[in-house]
């Protein structure tokens, strides 16, 4: 197996990996939105919906920059 082959078996599990991870941190902060929306005015259910909202935020915007150093690499290393 040449270094090649395994950048792109390494690219395909990160590629998949990153997939699904952003759609479970997409599930979380539509989860939040739906939280807050029937929260009803009650302050601890609110703060639990913004946090959830928050962290999935935080993992939509970790995926988006793993996306984007994979494909960093692969344009560095792959041309």
């Amino acid at each position: 197996m040449t270094i090649s082959q395994l950048l792109g078996n390494v690219e395909a599990v990160f590629r998949q990996l990153i997939g699904i991870l952003f759609v479970v941190a997409t599930v979380v902060f539509i989860w939040g939105v739906i939280q807050y929306v029937i929260a009803g005015g009650d302050e601890d259910k609110l703060s639990n919906a913004k946090n959830v909202i928050v962290w999935g935020l935080i993992g939509l915007f970790v995926m988006m920059t793993m996306w984007s150093i994979v494909t960093a690499v692969k344009a560095l290393f792959f041309t």
